[in-house]
């Protein structure tokens, strides 16, 4: 029996508020939960940085597998049955290495959901005509939920209620994927001709270094904000709130993402998002005051949401059918490598400069700015 649009975009709003519920966890309070431990800032950067540099060899083999086969709606099952067993693991460990070994296998198979998942759904989004944004902002109204919910219990009591609530999510997790329909079709042999073509392209080069460059600038933020403004004397509800609050805005923008897209361009709203990184970064770098958190995470929309729905929909026009996962494999990969260097210096840059380690990420955003430019040239 097919489907309406209704049903289709009730399934993917029901995976995307499971997975990214998990996410507003265990963004901003992750590297507080590994501190609890007793890591150092710089052991911090080594465990956040091993997910994204083991993504670059697992998620082009994952993808690539699903526009083979047509198979992504069992890999999503998969991914999330290995990334539930492995989170239990976190309960059983205090030490950096061990801590390090089940990193190794639950950052691949928990991030693998998203370009699967994304695949999936912008295969939905060009055959029935649906809004990828407003099947999208699900995940940013519940990554809300998750940072403020996990804030307000958190506060005064101990870190281990993190591996509790994560460990729920992931069980929706698991049942949102197996109420999903495969989206894509089977492509039969490797073709690997085509698959050398788009990753080759200059175009798409360039765009994918730009969006990559953009989104790890964002490794300090995501690896050591909650550290640094507990530091200065917020508590852990006003973390989740800063983080929630900057979400929210994100959701706005998804609400009038196809608008805005048809106006602007994936080009221009990649330029924007690095533009806008500038100005964030270098609000973090000076200030820990409040109202100047506030308006820093308020530049969340432009900074990542922007960036992220450039991203998508450049993929989208740009890589043909059948090899719509494998593009948002490459993507994925090269930004892991990217985002996985950031990390790693971001560990440093705190643990010696503490909030002027934002300025290595302004840096950063410059050079994806440049690569933005280079981007737009070649696709107004």
């Amino acid at each position: 029996m097919s489907e309406t649009p209704f049903g289709i975009s009730l399934r993917f709003a029901l995976f995307y508020g499971a997975l990214f519920f998990v996410l507003g966890v265990l963004l901003p309070f992750w590297p507080i939960w590994l501190k609890s431990r007793g890591l150092s800032a710089a052991d911090i950067g080594v465990i956040l940085a091993v997910g994204p540099w083991i993504r670059v060899l697992v998620d082009p083999v994952i993808t690539r597998t699903a526009d083979h086969s047509g198979s992504g709606r069992r890999m999503l099952v998969l991914a999330a049955i290995v990334s539930l067993i492995a989170f239990s693991g976190f309960a059983l460990v205090s030490s950096f290495w061990l801590i390090l070994l089940i990193t190794l296998v639950f950052a691949p198979s928990y991030h693998a959901l998203i370009p699967l998942g994304d695949s999936q759904a912008m295969s939905a989004v060009e055959r029935y005509g649906l809004d990828y944004g407003r099947l999208r902002l699900w995940g940013s109204l519940t990554f809300i939920a998750g940072t403020l919910g996990i804030g307000a219990l958190l506060t005064g009591r101990n870190p281990d209620l993190i591996l509790v609530v994560v460990s729920v999510g992931l069980v929706v997790v698991l049942v949102t994927t197996f109420l999903l329909r495969e989206q894509n079709e089977a492509r039969g042999h490797a073709r690997w001709p085509e698959v050398l073509a788009l990753v080759r392209g200059p175009r798409f080069i360039a765009f994918i270094l730009a969006a990559s460059a953009v989104q790890a600038s964002h490794g300090v933020l995501n690896g050591f904000s909650g550290i640094h403004w507990k530091a200065a004397g917020h508590s852990e509800l006003v973390v989740g709130l800063l983080w929630g609050g900057s979400v929210l805005v994100e959701v706005v923008l998804f609400a009038f993402s196809g608008a805005v897209v048809a106006r602007l361009g994936a080009s221009r709203l990649l330029l924007l998002g690095a533009a806008a990184c500038l100005l964030r970064w270098a609000i973090l770098a000076e200030t820990t005051f409040l109202p100047g958190l506030v308006i820093a995470q308020l530049l969340h929309a432009v900074t990542f949401g922007a960036t992220y729905l450039a991203t998508m929909h450049f993929i989208s026009a740009h890589a043909p059918e059948g090899l719509k996962a494998t593009a948002q494999g490459a993507y994925a990969s090269v930004s892991g490598v990217v985002m996985g260097f950031s990390l790693i210096a971001a560990g440093k840059l705190y643990g010696a400069f503490a909030g002027g380690a934002f300025y290595g990420m302004a840096g950063l955003a410059a050079v994806a700015l440049l690569l933005a430019f280079a981007a737009l040239r070649r696709n107004p």
